[in-house]
């Protein structure tokens, strides 16, 4: 495993750290600072350098040790400032990918994986994986679509939740 190294934080790190995190709700906040994507930024001096990792990544590596360096860690409650272990999961990309709350801002339909196609006057469906586009129909409803295309990232996705809840 090419495992990106976990800073050798003291226990004063660690200290900080947790303190930096609002434990009151189902998730667990980060506090600290965010990205500019609303991801926590946790923050540590270790031999006088200054250091900085996504604090929910940390939470996963203080939690269940190193994780490969080409590993992302998917926030299994899509919120971005959340570091609690139990809402975390190692995932690769394509993985991260497949677990996604919704359409994207710019999708018009509000559903993930349907549009609409003027030329037939429909609703079409499409799913994409491992960089294939798999059309799934044409449809009278948002619904049928939707239907269709959750049906379609079931047989396809393994990481899913949204849809598997469904």
């Amino acid at each position: 495993m090419n495992a990106l190294p976990i800073p050798e934080l003291s226990q004063a790190n660690i200290e900080d750290f947790w303190s930096r995190v609002d434990k009151n709700g189902d998730c667990w906040e980060w506090t600290g600072r965010l990205t500019d994507k609303g991801y926590g930024l946790a923050r540590y001096t270790i031999a006088g350098k200054r250091h900085g990792i996504r604090a929910h990544r940390l939470a996963q590596e203080l939690e269940a040790g190193p994780i490969a360096s080409d590993m992302q860690v998917d926030h299994l409650c899509h919120n971005r400032a959340c570091v609690k272990p139990s809402h975390l999961r190692v995932a690769t990309h394509k993985q991260n990918q497949e677990n996604l709350s919704g359409a994207q801002a710019r999708n018009q339909s509000g559903v993930r994986g349907v549009s609409w196609y003027a030329r037939k006057g429909l609703w079409m469906g499409s799913v994409r994986h491992n960089k294939k586009l798999h059309h799934v129909g044409y449809f009278a409803t948002i619904a049928e679509a939707e239907r269709a295309v959750v049906a379609k990232r079931n047989e396809l996705f393994t990481h899913n939740n949204l849809d598997r809840a469904a």
